[in-house]
C-alpha cells in the first residue's frame, strides 16, 4: 500500500527555519479520526487537529504514521520536547518517505527546543534518506551555525573562569576604579558653580556717584600766611591751586599779577 501525504500549512520558526507540516494516513487501515485530524492541520487548526490525533493514536497506537501526525501538531503548537517524544515513534516507519519527514520534523522541533546538536543529527538522517531535500540541506546550515555560536559563547565563558586567581584580582579592580572614576563624576559637578544660581551684584554706589569712583580726598585747608606785607603771594598759591582747575582763570590771574608789580609800592605812613 502507498502512502499518502499532504503538505499544509508550515510552523512558525525562528531564523528563517524552513519547517515541514504534513499529515500521513494510517497504513493498516483508514481511520475517522486521522481523516478529520488531517483536514484540521490542513486548515492552520492544530489544536482541533491534534484532539482527533489523540483518539487516532487510542486506536492505531502501533501505527508510525499516526504518531508523526500527532507529534506535528504538538509542534504546531510549541510543545517541542512531547513532539520530539512521538516523531522518534514515527521514526520507526518503514517507509523511507515518512521516516525521512520524521527525521526533519525531529530536527525542526530539537531547533526550536535549543537543542542544535541533536537537530544537526535528526537533519543528517533525513538527508540520508533523501539527500535532494533542500529544506533539510537549509535548516542543517542554520543548526551548524546556531551549534557554532553556542560553542562560542561556552569557550569563553570557561575561559574566564579559568582565568588564574591573580589575573581575576587584576580584572576585578580595573572594575573597582571604574566605578570610582564613574561615582567620582557627579560630585565634581557638585562643585562647579550652578549656572542656573542668581549672580551676586556688587553694591551700588550713592545716588550721582559714577561706579567705581573714589570720593576724592578731603585736604586740609592750607595756613593762612600771617605775612600782611606779601598779599600776592597769597594770590599766587590760589594760582597754583586752580592750576588743574581752569587754564583760563590761571591766564587770569597773572594778569593780574602783572599788574600789581607794576604798581607803585603802598606808602608806610
Amino acid at each position: 500500500m502507498r502512502v499518502k501525504w499532504t503538505a499544509a500549512r508550515g510552523l512558525t520558526a525562528v531564523a528563517a527555519l524552513l519547517p515541514l507540516l504534513a499529515a500521513w494516513n494510517p497504513l493498516q487501515r483508514p481511520n475517522r479520526a486521522v481523516t478529520d485530524g488531517n483536514a484540521s492541520l490542513q486548515k492552520g487548526k492544530a489544536e482541533e487537529a491534534l484532539a482527533h490525533y489523540d483518539q487516532a493514536v487510542a486506536a492505531l497506537p502501533a501505527d508510525p504514521a499516526v504518531h508523526y501526525n500527532r507529534g506535528t501538531a504538538l509542534a504546531a503548537l510549541s510543545r517541542y520536547e512531547e513532539a520530539i517524544a512521538e516523531l522518534m515513534r514515527a521514526t520507526e516507519s518503514k517507509s523511507p518517505s515518512l521516516k525521512a519527514s520524521a527525521f526533519y520534523n525531529l530536527g525542526n522541533s530539537y531547533f526550536q527546543a535549543g537543542r542544535y546538536a541533536d537537530a544537526i543529527a535528526a537533519y543528517k538522517r533525513s538527508l540520508g534518506l533523501e539527500p535532494g531535500d533542500m529544506r533539510a540541506k537549509w535548516n542543517l546550515e542554520l543548526a551548524l551555525q546556531k551549534k557554532q555560536d553556542e560553542d562560542k559563547k561556552k569557550q569563553e565563558q570557561q575561559d574566564k573562569d579559568n582565568k588564574p586567581d591573580d589575573q581575576k584580582k587584576q580584572d576585578k579592580d580595573k572594575d573597582d576604579q571604574k566605578k570610582q572614576d564613574k561615582d567620582k563624576k557627579p560630585d565634581e559637578k557638585k562643585q562647579e558653580p550652578d549656572a542656573g544660581a542668581p549672580k551676586q551684584e556688587p553694591p551700588k554706589p550713592p545716588q550721582g556717584q559714577d561706579a567705581g569712583a573714589q570720593p576724592p580726598p578731603q585736604e586740609e585747608p592750607a595756613a593762612q600766611p600771617k605775612d600782611d606785607k606779601a598779599p600776592e603771594m597769597s594770590e599766587i598759591d590760589a594760582v597754583l591751586d586752580s592750576l588743574e582747575r581752569s587754564p583760563k582763570d590761571l591766564e587770569k590771574m597773572r594778569a593780574r599779577l602783572r599788574a600789581v608789580r607794576r604798581a607803585p609800592p603802598a606808602k608806610d605812613w
